[in-house]
């Protein structure tokens, strides 16, 4: 174990080490999976019996290159309360987008944010994603969507009324022109939302490209669209949902990469 790492293990503790572990796997899940935008997004968790704070991406790595030891601990009013491994700044409105969802009634553990292109193609449709085209979007249950203000924007206002978009149940919310945004109680379900949400979009774009009207393609009905998504949830109890995909993906990273992303 290098210095550096065991050091900062020590300084963290067990609790927040293994959680740091966990949020550079998500990283470099994502990298794997091609789900980055360079040095750009964030994924976030919230540091147990620390409400204020949580981990974040150091500014300036590209997603296969961050650590456990390299994330950076920040606090509500975004000020880093350890820098990690690095000495590296954090983004300051991907903070505030994090903070807010993580400070809000919400109150997510974990929070994925995204600029993945076909992703953002639907977010662009007046009409978004149809959940009834693929056994992907009846996965994720109810979309929310918050209109493009500007892309660095970080005033508190804009964050509420993103916050407010969002609601009080769904846990995806698309970003027309910029992206999408996944919420989850666990890594498992936030992760799942996120690969359901990229493939239901996958789907979506094929689909519309094939189709020369809203005739030449089949919609589920709502009513059963409902039902699929109660009884995928009915399979799951807690933070269950999710949890085999996750672990499965991990084994993928582990045989293409071994555990350099736990140092």
């Amino acid at each position: 174990m290098k210095d550096e790492q065991k050091s900062i293990r020590q300084r963290v503790g067990e609790n927040e080490w293994a959680l740091r572990v966990e949020l550079a796997a998500a990283y470099r899940v994502f990298a794997m999976f091609g789900w980055t935008h360079l040095i750009h997004t964030h994924i976030t968790v919230r540091v147990p019996g620390e409400r204020e704070c949580f981990l974040i991406n150091p500014y300036g790595l590209l997603w296969d290159e961050i650590t456990a030891s390299s994330l950076v601990k920040v606090n509500a009013e975004g000020g880093i309360v350890d820098h990690g491994s690095t000495e590296s700044s954090i983004n300051p409105a991907g903070f505030k987008i994090h903070s807010a969802i993580h400070l809000s009634e919400r109150a997510a553990n974990w929070v994925m944010h995204i600029h993945v292109p076909e992703v953002n193609a639907v977010a662009n449709l007046k009409g978004g994603l149809i959940r009834g085209l693929s056994v992907y979007s009846m996965d994720i249950g109810g979309v929310s969507y918050h209109d493009f203000e500007h892309a660095t924007s970080s005033s508190s206002d804009v964050c509420c009324r993103m916050i407010q978009d969002l609601g009080p149940k769904n846990k995806v919310l698309l970003l027309p022109n910029h992206g999408a945004i996944t919420i989850g109680d666990s890594i498992y379900e936030a992760f799942y939302l996120t690969h359901q949400l990229i493939e239901a979009c996958k789907v979506q774009i094929m689909t519309l490209s094939c189709a020369q009207s809203d005739s030449d393609y089949s919609v589920v009905d709502e009513q059963i669209v409902e039902e699929t998504y109660r009884i995928v949830q009915d399979n799951y109890t807690g933070n269950e949902f999710g949890k085999l995909e996750w672990e499965a993906t991990k084994r993928k990273l582990l045989d293409q990469q071994g555990l350099s992303y736990a140092e």
